[in-house]
């Protein structure tokens, strides 16, 4: 008996006994926590949690920010914050007007009410719906004309302006002196460094002139200027625009409808939800957040899963800072130590910053949605991207993006993957760029494989180097990837580059560019089984690809499209059709073309007669992403049905009707 009790004492001894936590709207934090008797507040069930610990927030609304320092769970023993089972749960970032001071609404002028409060705001919500700091010249989301930036921002006219003064270029949309507005004092938002954008006060203006001066921008080129103003009370004149007066602490608001504001109308009054430093194998898992956001810092192995993030991260202009936004951050003091966190299977919308920043080695973000990201882009850190993976190792894998403004989307560490995503509508606010930008530092080892980049301004993925350069980049790899409706699907500069089986049509530049005459000329770089209409060593016209380049198929010499080759592209069927010269004219490629079928490797991105069709992007709940689309027409009597799986599924049922 001895024996026996003796075995148990120390079986239990090598366990970690996991608490459970319980946190309502309804709690008090002298409770103890269980699901009869809960906290709170989520600070409280944080300081008592350790290795193994749950904590089960029970549905609601909770407005706190939670500071968590040398938590540490481990592999076997995270410590998960999480919605109860079917519960709905939202961190939230913003506070009613009447928490905030409000006594109530008194008309101003015209539609414009006004409240005073108690609290500063930097974002302002009606009804769940994000309004727009007043500006000049007008832009919304419900036209779509705050992501115009070519027609609907103002535009400088960069032969008369230098830095410090800029002089305006009246077009369609707008004319400086005409508008007979005085901007002294607003802030300019200025897009004058070509791939970086400066905010800057109006130090001197006049009404009537269309020219203005502000301190001089930190980095400046003389194409290519565009800009916008806000910050003044005199530039709020439409619907679901605000201004706040730090001064007097008075909130301006011009509602949806006009009258006397009404609804849910809230303020955002923080930054971080979660602000987690020196822990590690913590979880934050099927969360909403509102308004606010996460940080990690110092922090390894930490996990963020099923968390939908709105709103999640804004600059303080309003207030009057011109400091670059905080946003969404996972970091170490130093990237290249280990961290090794993931972000999966969640959403980022409408962030008027960057969507998220990580450095560290080993992170991943994957299956996850990033839509509207930053329409401002201005004080951003470095060349000034929409998601930054810093550190060596990381992984950004079966992600969706729609809708982005940086121009340079990605910005990425040493040896990075990029894989099965797909990037729709991005660089829409800035000169220059790509979907994905490799500097010089990050292409070696770096892999590019199965992603559609398409319907896009700017470039889909790029080894980079400055122009003039006499060396770039070198061994980098893109395979299976496609591109279409953008000036470029792919662009190459460097050295010993490997470009394997891609697919470019329908873009207004060469689909995919092997550069010769710069930043090492390609020399060493490999080009085979490339399937494009204009395959080139020349950004735009038909020049000798330079490097080792056969078995391709281009437009360029075969006076075809691309389009006689493939099933139904306007559909999204990249494969190649019965009988089209890309089949079996491909070589073999260890690693790349394995699994073909066949008597050789095909041509392009897709095989003919495989058993699947890739389809990239974030996989959702159910089944998305059908081949051909929903309410496709013209669709031929042979298609193929086809959908991205949804995520996590074991199987489908597929239903037929009339």
């Amino acid at each position: 008996m001895k024996k026996v009790a003796v075995g148990l004492m120390l079986s239990l001894a090598g366990q970690v006994l996991a608490g459970t936590y319980y946190v309502a709207t309804t709690g008090s934090d002298s409770a103890a926590g269980t699901i009869g008797a809960p906290f709170a507040t989520l600070q409280k069930s944080a300081n008592v949690m350790g290795a193994g610990d749950t904590c089960y927030i029970r549905g609601g609304n909770y407005h706190e920010a939670v500071v968590i320092s040398g938590l540490n769970g481990s592999a076997g023993a995270p410590i998960t914050f999480t919605a109860y089972t079917n519960e709905v749960v939202t961190i939230n970032g913003s506070q009613p007007l009447t928490a905030l001071g409000s006594a109530g609404w008194t008309l101003h002028s015209g539609n414009i009410y006004k409240t005073t409060l108690s609290s500063e705001i930097w974002q302002l919500y009606v009804d769940g719906e994000l309004m727009i700091p007043a500006r000049w010249p007008n832009g919304n989301f419900d036209d779509g004309s705050i992501w115009d930036r070519q027609n609907k921002w103002a535009r400088g006219d960069e032969a008369a302006s230098a830095n410090g003064t800029l002089v305006d270029e009246p077009h369609t949309y707008s004319d400086l002196a005409a508008s007979g507005l005085n901007m002294t004092g607003a802030m300019a938002i200025l897009n004058v460094g070509s791939w970086k954008t400066w905010t800057r006060v109006v130090n001197s203006h006049s009404a009537g002139s269309g020219t203005f001066s502000y301190s001089s921008a930190s980095s400046y080129k003389t194409v290519w200027h565009h800009y916008f103003l806000e910050g003044k009370l005199n530039l709020l004149d439409v619907e679901k625009e605000w201004f706040y007066d730090t001064g007097s602490k008075t909130l301006y608001l011009r509602v949806p409808g006009g009258g006397t504001p009404t609804g849910d109308i809230r303020g955002k009054t923080q930054t971080y939800a979660f602000n987690i430093s020196n822990s590690s194998y913590v979880t934050l898992k099927g969360l909403n957040f509102f308004g606010t956001t996460f940080k990690f810092y110092n922090s390894e192995n930490m996990t963020v899963e099923n968390c939908d993030l709105l709103y999640p991260s804004c600059s303080k202009r309003m207030l009057g800072s011109m400091a670059a936004p905080e946003g969404t951050k996972i970091t170490q003091p130093n990237k290249s130590n280990a961290s090794n966190c993931t972000v999966k299977d969640c959403s980022f919308s409408f962030a008027e910053s960057y969507a998220i920043y990580t450095d560290g080695d080993g992170n991943r973000i994957e299956n996850s949605y990033f839509g509207n990201i930053d329409w401002v882009v201005s004080e951003l850190p470095y060349l000034q991207a929409g998601i930054y993976m810093r550190g060596p190792n990381s992984v950004f894998s079966r992600n969706t993006v729609d809708t982005a403004g940086a121009s340079e989307l990605m910005e990425v560490g040493t040896t990075p993957l990029v894989e099965y995503c797909e990037f729709i509508n991005y660089g829409l606010m800035q000169n220059d760029g790509a979907a994905i930008q490799y500097t010089i530092g990050a292409q070696p080892g770096s892999m590019t494989r199965y992603n559609w980049f398409h319907d896009a301004i700017k470039y889909g993925s790029r080894f980079d180097a400055p122009v003039g350069s006499p060396s770039g980049g070198s061994n980098g790899t893109m395979h299976h990837n496609v591109g279409w409706n953008n000036p470029a699907a792919l662009m190459f500069k460097g050295t010993d580059h490997k470009c394997y089986n891609n697919t470019a049509f329908d873009t207004s530049n060469n689909g995919i560019i092997i550069l010769d005459g710069d930043a090492g000329s390609n020399v060493g770089t490999i080009t085979r089984n490339n399937a494009a209409n204009k395959l080139s060593g020349h950004r735009s016209t038909f020049a000798t690809i330079p490097g080792t380049h056969d078995h391709n198929w281009n437009g360029y010499v075969t006076s075809l499209d691309i389009r006689t080759q493939l099933r139904d592209p306007d559909l999204l069927d990249f494969r190649p059709k019965a009988g089209s010269d890309i089949i079996d004219a491909g070589v073999v490629v260890s690693g790349i073309t394995d699994g073909y079928g066949g008597a050789e490797p095909d041509i392009g991105a897709y095989e003919y007669g495989a058993s699947s069709y890739w389809i990239p992007g974030r996989k959702q709940a159910g089944a998305s992403g059908p081949v051909p689309p929903d309410n496709a027409s013209g669709v031929k009597t042979d298609a193929d049905l086809m959908w991205r799986e949804g995520y996590q599924a074991t199987s489908h049922h597929v239903y037929f009707g009339t």
